[in-house]
């Protein structure tokens, strides 16, 4: 099958964007979601019984491990029951996060001479589904406003908490003519929930200091980040069925978008099976996959997502393109 450019399919693919984490690798290389999980642990920083835990659980899920530290912590104390350990296991890997990221996420000034170009793109669809942790698109979105002089993105929160009835948001907001609504089915940096499992939006500004203020609050406030990285698919459905937020996105966005369809920089792997089955419905016309080029086995991978494709009840029926990652005026490109 003939990979097309990006621009020649343009026009038909403006309803909805999914992208994966292969659009944040071509950025840095370092947000490789399995490098987050491997590097902690391998970072020398938490002791043989908190990386028992992981193994215990079957988890490599930073959010479940800190909450339960947290919450035994917690009853513990109210309690009245002696224990140092699990506030301290929960600070040890809490601090080992929060230096890992330090380490990996590319600053903003990094970053800033893509930012436009990749709100140039996301601009074209209505509905951007980011399946990443990262800042990057927020970041964009951010900039994409600022450029257009007018709130044309939109995350859905108002007032620092989600609308669940967000569908209004579509609306375009004077004097934008029209408007993009950002979601991220596994949670992002910016997103986190209290001692009380209430989930906030830690985000304030655009520029350098929002990672550190994100991780800042991490600490002060005993905040536990809402992202869901990696992990077998089971284990990222639990985690989405926990969340009152990434559960709204999965039943109220990624079950219902319809018309066309746009994969970005996806791997469609086992591990987002969960994802599949939530776009596996009546209403989706045409999907276009990105392929990377670079990747000498780019063949066999679209041969892959091809056949996956084939063997849903509701996709098959879908008109299927396959785009070069690359192609003029994508992404970053």
């Amino acid at each position: 099958m003939k990979l097309d450019d990006w621009l020649k399919i343009k026009k038909r693919f403006k309803n909805n964007l999914l992208l994966g984490n292969g659009a944040s690798i071509v950025v840095d290389s370092r947000l490789s979601y399995r490098s987050l999980y491997e590097q902690v642990c391998n970072s020398g920083k938490l002791n043989d019984e908190l990386l028992n835990m992981f193994e215990h659980f079957e988890t490599s899920n930073f959010e479940f491990i800190l909450r339960l530290l947290l919450e035994a912590s917690q009853v513990n104390e109210v309690l009245d029951i002696e224990d140092d350990k699990t506030k301290e296991y929960y600070y040890e890997l809490r601090d080992a996060l929060i230096s890992t990221i330090r380490d990996i996420h590319p600053t903003h000034e990094s970053v800033e001479h893509l930012l436009t170009p990749i709100a140039n793109f996301l601009v074209n669809f209505g509905t951007v589904l980011s399946l990443n942790y990262d800042l990057l698109v927020y970041w964009s979105m951010l900039v994409g406003n600022d450029n257009l002089e007018c709130r044309w993105f939109k995350d859905c929160f108002v007032s620092g908490e989600f609308e669940k009835h967000f569908h209004y948001l579509y609306k375009p907001h004077p004097p934008a003519t029209g408007s993009t609504l950002v979601f991220y089915p596994h949670g992002s940096l910016f997103l986190a929930t209290d001692i009380y499992s209430d989930e906030v939006k830690l985000s304030r500004s655009m520029d350098d200091c929002l990672l550190e203020t994100i991780l800042s609050k991490w600490q002060e406030k005993d905040y536990i980040p809402l992202f869901v990285s990696e992990g077998a698919t089971t284990e990222k459905f639990r985690a989405i069925t926990r969340s009152n937020y990434l559960n709204t996105v999965y039943d109220s966005v990624l079950t219902q978008i319809s018309g066309a369809l746009m994969i970005y920089g996806w791997s469609a792997s086992e591990q987002d099976e969960h994802i599949f089955d939530a776009i596996d419905h009546e209403g989706i016309t045409d999907i276009a996959i990105s392929v990377h080029t670079e990747n000498p086995n780019w063949a066999s991978y679209r041969d892959r997502i091809e056949d996956r494709i084939a063997r849903t009840h509701h996709l098959r029926e879908s008109n299927l393109y396959f785009f070069d990652s690359q192609s003029e005026g994508c992404w970053i490109y």
